[in-house]
């Protein structure tokens, strides 16, 4: 079995309409999560985090069970129900905004609504791009589809702001609406050549629990979901939260901290245009193994680091760290799936990313309190470093090789 290697036969034209579409999707839910924590911001910090909390919660809670739904009725029946959803809650966001304006119960509902269709919806846009093309271009369809995401990620909250102010949390809405309509329109259009087998009982919870139970008995997938869970709980809240603390500590000033954040945003944009136009490596264990190691020497320049701009140049390197870690791995972990538990396996990938988050937050402001945001930083890279051990040490993943189209 092997991924995607160097071939470059073209991409089906119905995965890149999806792909072009799904940077409109993203825009327009971004731009409405920033949006609504932004709003949520004028009642208090506590709302705020609240909101944020709220849309996030639901993947860890019902992340199994929406991957357990797209195995029963497939990727992309799941996909147009979760955006006709998506549509009818802009909708009625908007309808609420003008009737109500902006109560915390109106921006909390958003929210947790939000979160539960995501829940859904993630797992299966997360292996749609299996279902284009062979094993050979899996890892560059991936990171054509990854890169589209980040670009809209990397807009998104400059053009919130924007938009916030001249068309108001209503007119957000509204854009979210249409941008979902469009991949409505998209996802009825197109049909994918190849198909997933489906069983007929997965939404159970024995199908669920079969699902969990396969995962951790498919070899090289526990040690792909432990070295994911590590990257995710290490990286993700240093740089959220860590750089805004490092920011007052050191006397950045907001709009440097804001550079300094985009930094890993545009590090990992860079390596994804490179892994989308060229492909992944052939022995993707190496990737894998040295992503972590570069990911935490630029977690260490940020903790050392007394000048924005070696800041930002070392949240570039956590960028690029983490694009060459995820690139290798998601693919490999897709391929590694079998075929009729392949959402369930994907829905549990999406748990494993989010879940540290819960624990690891509330800890990063103790142990930045006690120690130090440099301190901290410091914390992360060295955890970061664990996940190169944990792929390392499997036998299946060192062995796991790509094979060109």
């Amino acid at each position: 079995m092997g991924i995607s290697g160097r071939g470059r036969a073209p991409l089906p034209k119905g995965f890149t309409t999806w792909v072009f579409t799904s940077v409109v999707t993203e825009l327009g839910t971004g731009v409405l999560g920033f949006a609504l924590t932004w709003v949520a911001s004028g009642h208090g910090p506590h709302l705020a985090a609240w909101v944020f909390t709220l849309t996030v919660l639901p993947s860890v809670l019902l992340g199994l069970l929406g991957g357990a739904v797209a195995d029963r009725f497939g990727p992309r029946r799941v996909m147009l129900a979760c955006t006709l959803a998506f549509m009818v809650i802009g909708s009625g966001l908007a309808l609420a905004v003008t009737a109500w304006s902006t109560p915390p119960p109106v921006l909390l509902t958003a929210a947790v609504l939000i979160g539960a269709v995501a829940a859904f919806y993630r797992p299966a846009v997360g292996v749609f791009p299996r279902l284009f093309v062979s094993e050979g271009s899996l890892g560059r369809a991936m990171a054509r589809s990854g890169m589209a995401a980040q670009l809209a990620r990397t807009i998104a909250p400059p053009l919130g702001g924007i938009l916030i102010g001249i068309i108001s949390l209503s007119g957000v809405a509204l854009l979210d609406v249409l941008g979902c309509l469009i991949m409505l329109l998209t996802l009825l259009a197109i049909r994918p050549p190849r198909r997933v087998e489906h069983l007929p009982n997965p939404v159970s919870m024995r199908g669920i629990v079969d699902g969990v139970r396969a995962a951790r008995t498919t070899p090289g997938v526990p040690a792909l979901l432990t070295g994911v869970s590590i990257v995710a709980g290490a990286v993700i809240p240093a740089v959220l939260l860590g750089i805004p603390l490092a920011a007052r500590e050191r006397g950045w000033t907001a709009a440097e901290a804001g550079l300094i954040e985009s930094g890993w945003i545009a590090g990992g944009l860079l390596m994804s245009a490179v892994f989308a136009w060229r492909g992944i490596a052939d022995r993707v264990s190496i990737p894998m193994v040295l992503g972590p190691c570069i990911v935490a020497a630029g977690l260490l320049g940020l903790a050392v680091s007394t000048d924005w701009r070696a800041a930002c140049a070392a949240t570039v390197v956590v960028g690029v760290g983490v694009v060459v870690f995820t690139a290798h791995v998601f693919p490999a972990y897709v391929l590694l799936a079998p075929a009729a538990k392949v959402s369930r396996f994907q829905s549990l990938l999406i748990v494993v990313q989010q879940a540290p988050q819960v624990v690891v937050n509330p800890l990063i402001g103790l142990v930045a309190g006690l120690f130090g945001t440099g301190a901290m930083i410091t914390a992360a890279s060295l955890i970061a470093v664990a996940a190169s051990f944990a792929i390392g040490r499997d036998r299946t993943l060192r062995t796991f090789r790509s094979e060109s189209d």
